[in-house]
């Protein structure tokens, strides 16, 4: 059988874009949630990609093209995780994410996750 590498031409010409895989955190207000540090794993992997702070439009990244060799092609289970000011885990959501080849792409996941 092929392996999930092999899916992939190894002479294929990409775009230069950086492709990230993000989400919004809101209360039930639309107001935006701040986390102080958010966790991300990828099922079948020990690698838990943290990561603190968050960017101007209040999203938060679950993954990005760093990790394109450590997910299926077809999609990988990625769990994503948020934790507020107390360390208290109030995120816990599922994705699935795969690849073309050249880039990232969500298969499956909220947009939008609303905590209380």
């Amino acid at each position: 059988s092929k392996s999930e590498s092999s899916e992939c031409p190894s002479d294929l010409a990409c775009t230069e874009i950086f492709v990230t895989v993000s989400v919004k955190i809101q209360n039930s207000k639309n107001e935006s949630v701040f986390l102080t540090r958010t966790t991300t794993s990828i099922e079948g992997n020990n690698n838990i990609i943290t990561n603190s702070g968050w960017d101007k439009i209040g999203a938060y990244n679950v993954l990005d093209d760093l990790s394109i060799k450590e997910i299926k092609k077809s999609g990988s289970i990625v769990i994503f995780k948020g934790f507020d000011a107390d360390n208290q885990m109030i995120v816990n959501e599922q994705f699935i994410i795969g690849h073309d080849c050249c880039h990232i792409v969500k298969i499956s996941g909220k947009e939008v996750i609303i905590v209380n």
